[in-house]
């Protein structure tokens, strides 16, 4: 039996041999599995998992490599792969405690698109399949949430990658040096990336969209350590990592490795690459500004053109846009971006081209498609969950009703209850009304389309009037449906509580026929001697009918005939002890003693002929025997 551990909870997942799926008795998580039952390779898995729940998400790659190099036919394989590549960590959902997937390691690119994932999904069962869909679809939508907030944030110059905590919880010498060089920088007008300070405002929020948006637009990176240890910790690795990343396919990115109380040695080998700088060096922020400045302004410089090459660029513009409107066609959306960035190198203004990124962006081939593809983030709805009660005056005075009743306290509560219960009901509106708001919202914030709107001319402001006010109609209506929804839920959560009203009379009704029906049964009962029941009975059969009409009265007469029986069948055992005594001196005496014995014998025959007697009375009296 293989044992591998849950990749969401790290516990520990007994498996049979061949199970490629199972729950997890610690989180409930059904999740897939490898093939693996070579213990070497089942705990090189574990230990993979085990990093990447410590979100040292390239150790763990590397490791699922190494799997790879010898199980390169096992789905999970590649799946474990994507989770790494995306910084997934599972976390518990606070409303319904399942564990849900996280984003560390966001990318441009769509996890449905991943070439490990495809590969994944080509090699699952159909089970695994389902699951590992069902999971990159969830992971698709954070991902989206994720790139919807940082497209909105405003770019920076430099990212400052420090440790911010040891392990004790307290603040860093790393975190004080970095604050002092981000206060240098931002006197010198940068506008620079210090989590400290620039998270401050997003307490509450999750950091990944930010953290994001900073490392796709600064163009340099400063990595602040003071220690080998701290430089690979992993938050810290996972930023500059990233960062690393970047840098492979845009080249005017630059890192710098910022040390103090160290050997410039000991750096990780990935950034002993790159030129380090030391914080206690007589003149070290002056040749870091120096640095940095220049980076920034040969980004920013802008060669002079003569007016042939202005011409030229004209005529190169509407190529480059027609080029990018067949990539669109073609569904080739990274090369009609890449058009569209050329178009606008040669004319910033053009609004043709950011509307044509714009769509780019949305993997739309025409304008049409791009508005499908808008209204299909809103397909889904998340209703509201509500319950309606009736109103208390009407409950107060049912309760009241039901205490005057003369019906039993169960079939009081039952009745109450049955009406105490409220009625669940779903709403739609505030949702769609959230949906229309939050586009309308994209509409206004949206950096491509703002200046889409900006800078077109009239057609092509018509163009992009008529494509949002079509969205925007298609949100009205899904809110008008909403509402016309809500409305249809009220009228029949109102007609249910008033159905409740009407039931609670009828259950009354019923049980005070009921209580009527078991009290002219009982007195009917009760009428007729000798009884078809004991007299025990009997008296249970009136106690259960409590005070009503006059039950306790005969419930009374009922307890003296009890108690007259338990009298009269004391004196009955008291014959009968007595009977025990002359028995017992009759069968003491000698056959000598005949006088004596035939007066014993006397008695006997005497006290047997009344205990007959009397014993038949009581079954007569009572319907019982004594």
């Amino acid at each position: 039996m293989s044992v591998f551990n849950c990749k969401m909870c790290g516990g520990s997942l007994e498996i049979t041999e061949g199970q490629l799926v199972c729950k997890c008795e610690y989180c409930g998580t059904e999740q897939t599995l490898p093939k693996a039952e070579n213990e070497q390779i089942i705990n090189l898995l574990n230990r993979a998992n085990h990093f990447r729940q410590l979100f040292d998400f390239d150790k763990a790659m590397e490791m699922y490599e190494k799997v790879l190099e010898r199980e390169s036919d096992d789905a999970e394989i590649y799946w474990s792969l994507v989770l790494c590549r995306y910084g997934i960590e599972y976390v518990d959902d606070p409303v319904t405690h399942a564990k849900i997937a996280t984003c560390h390691r966001t990318q441009y690119k769509s996890i449905l698109e991943d070439a490990d994932y495809l590969e994944a999904l080509k090699r699952a069962d159909v089970i695994q399949r389902g699951i590992y869909e069902r999971e990159a679809d969830y992971i698709d939508k954070v991902q989206k949430g994720i790139l919807e907030i940082s497209n909105k944030e405003a770019a920076f110059d430099v990212f400052i990658c420090y440790k911010e905590s040891d392990e004790s919880g307290s603040r860093t010498i790393d975190s004080a040096l970095a604050q002092d060089i981000y206060y240098e920088l931002t006197e010198e007008g940068f506008k620079v990336f210090f989590s400290r300070i620039t998270l401050e405002s997003k307490l509450g929020r999750q950091y990944e969209p930010y953290i994001f948006a900073a490392l796709n637009s600064a163009k340099v990176m400063l990595v602040v350590g003071t220690k080998s240890e701290y430089f690979n910790a992993v938050w810290v690795k996972n930023e500059w990592s990233r960062y690393l990343s970047i840098m492979q396919n845009q080249k005017n990115r630059l890192i710098i490795p910022v040390y103090r109380d160290m050997d410039p040695y000991d750096l990780p080998d990935a950034l002993s690459y790159y030129q380090a700088q030391d914080m206690s060096k007589i003149g070290f922020i002056q040749d870091l500004i120096r640095g940095i400045k220049k980076v920034l302004e040969d980004k920013t410089a802008v060669t002079e053109k003569d007016d042939r090459a202005q011409n030229e660029s004209g005529s190169n513009l509407v190529a480059l846009l027609k080029r990018g409107d067949m990539a669109l066609e073609d569904g080739e959306w990274d090369k009609a971006f890449g058009h569209f960035d050329e178009a606008l190198n040669i004319d910033a203004e053009c609004a043709q081209a950011y509307w044509g990124q714009s769509k780019a962006s949305h993997k739309a081939a025409n304008s049409e498609e791009f508005k499908n593809m808008r209204l299909a983030l809103y397909e889904s709805v998340d209703k509201t969950e509500h319950t309606k009660s009736i109103e208390e005056d009407i409950l107060e005075k049912s309760k009241n009703i039901l205490q005057e009743s003369p019906i039993s306290d169960a079939q009081k509560g039952k009745i109450m209850q049955a009406l105490q219960t409220p009625v669940a009901y779903e709403t739609e509106l505030e949702c769609r009304t959230q949906q229309l708001e939050q586009e309308q919202n994209f509409f206004k914030t949206d950096k491509l389309l703002s200046k889409a709107f900006r800078f077109s001319k009239d057609k092509e402001l018509d163009l992009l009037n008529n494509v949002m006010e079509e969205i925007f109609a298609a949100l009205e209506n899904r809110k008008m449906e909403a509402q016309q929804h809500d409305a249809e839920e009220e009228r029949r959560v109102d007609d249910e509580l008033n159905e409740k009203i009407e039931q609670f009379n009828i259950n009354l009704k019923l049980a005070l026929e009921e209580r009527e029906k078991d009290y002219q049964n009982a007195c009917n009962l009760y009428s007729h001697k000798p009884w078809e029941m004991t007299i025990n009975q009997m008296y249970k059969l009136f106690e259960r009918l409590g005070t009503y009409k006059d039950s306790d009265r005969i419930r009374s007469e009922i307890k003296k005939i009890l108690d007259e029986k338990e009298i009269k069948r004391q004196e009955l055992r008291e014959m009968q002890y007595k009977k025990s005594e002359i028995y017992n001196q009759y069968s003491n005496l000698g056959t000598l003693n005949v006088l004596k014995r035939k007066d014993l014998n006397e008695q006997l025959k005497q006290i047997n002929s009344k205990l007959a007697q009397e014993e038949a009375a009581f079954v007569k009296m009572y319907g019982e025997g004594p």
